[in-house]
């Protein structure tokens, strides 16, 4: 099977989950992407794209952003036009880490799977509507309504879509009107328990972005008064963000280092040193870091929204709270009682060794099978 995987995803979950399920896909790998983003092969096929709106000073940037959005979707047309000609059985399309959606590359020859991490959340949830900035919301609306158009249309003209949980598959569902097959997310074989080993911090993985709720972690380390620092991991810095939650912890006597861009050994090390991995996110469609804790051994304690209940074995290996500091702090005492968190650690690695990426990648190529299948008959029958 030759599989045509299309994408333009900067590091972040969607990345590491493509990546992943590439890296474990048992089929011919033809990757079409942008320079824009990272590559999850070691050759891939390169779209010209850079945004550039960004670098521009702000009264020009709400031209540039519609020049850019329309730069965007003339390199989704070439990576179709790419596409075409790649002699693929089947497209696996995915994401788009600029549109945070997805986007249209034209007619392709062979069925197309549309993975969808998430639907565009700014297009349908109200409570983000009211984020945007008050002076700007107006002069942009144009521009975020085309972007809906286009998110859109790349969903309808799937032949099928994919996605990660039965909570995102809800949503997208509600969003764009079409069910979606729920492919299971996994963990690298690396991400194993280190025998002996002791708890020596908390952490918090994710994004820094308030909707993370590394906030809420801090203050639930605060009211646990449990005697560990927090350690927070993100992918990439904010200096807005980290100054807010450095601020926070200071004022609540919580010891906290901030770890930037490390290596996944290194993580892996955070992991299985965590008295508890905290991944109190708002609606998070899945949460890779829970799964990723639990394989390396650490209890988790997750936010009881979104689809992170789904990654754990309630009060078994791990505990689903309100998305609020003082239950996830009752989760933590919870812990320490007994031996209560060593039987949870060792079940949350056997958990854990369930969810592999060799495991589930099996479901995704069944998946493309299953689709190259029905297109088959379905043209041969056309054809009769």
């Amino acid at each position: 099977m030759r599989v045509a995987v299309i994408h333009n995803l900067i590091g972040g979950g969607a990345h590491r989950r493509l990546a992943q399920q590439v890296a474990a896909l048992d089929a011919d790998v033809v990757e079409v992407t942008t320079s824009f983003a990272e590559p999850v092969t070691a050759r891939p096929y390169v779209i010209p794209f850079e945004p550039r709106a960004q670098h521009r000073p702000a009264l020009t940037r709400p031209a540039f952003r519609h020049l850019d959005l329309q730069r965007l979707a003339a390199a989704w047309t070439k990576i179709g036009e790419l596409t075409r000609r790649c002699g693929a059985d089947v497209v696996y399309a995915n994401p788009d880490s600029a549109l945070r959606g997805a986007l249209p590359c034209g007619p392709l020859p062979v069925p197309v799977l549309r993975y969808c991490d998430e639907p565009r959340r700014i297009d349908y949830e109200p409570h983000l509507r009211a984020t945007l900035r008050r002076g700007t919301r107006e002069l942009y609306a144009p521009l975020r309504a085309w972007e809906r158009r286009l998110d859109r249309a790349a969903v309808a003209a799937a032949d099928a879509l994919a996605t990660n949980s039965q909570y995102t598959a809800e949503r997208i569902q509600a969003a764009y009107g079409r069910g979606a097959v729920v492919v299971p997310c996994g963990v690298p074989a690396f991400m194993v328990p280190q025998p002996g080993a002791q708890p020596r911090h908390l952490l918090s993985v994710g994004a820094l972005i308030p909707t993370k709720g590394h906030d809420l972690v801090v203050q639930a380390a605060a009211r646990s008064q449990l005697p560990l620092p927090l350690v927070i991991v993100a992918h990439r810095g904010n200096a807005a963000e980290e100054r807010r939650l450095r601020a926070l912890a200071a004022a609540s006597g919580v010891q906290l280092e901030i770890r930037i861009g490390i290596s996944d050994k290194e993580l892996v090390m955070l992991y299985q040193d965590a008295y508890a991995t905290l991944y109190l996110a708002a609606a998070e469609p899945l949460g890779l870091a829970s799964l990723e804790a639990q394989a390396c051994g650490s209890p988790v304690v997750v936010a009881a929204e979104g689809g992170l209940p789904e990654t754990i074995r309630p009060r078994v290996t791990g505990f689903a709270v309100a998305r609020d500091p003082a239950a996830a702090a009752e989760a933590l005492v919870k812990l320490a009682e007994g031996e209560r968190r060593t039987c949870m650690a060792e079940a949350a690695a056997r958990h854990g060794a369930t969810v592999r990426w060799s495991i589930c990648a099996l479901a995704l190529r069944e998946t493309l099978a299953d689709l190259i299948a029905t297109s088959t008959a379905k043209h041969g029958a056309c054809a009769n």
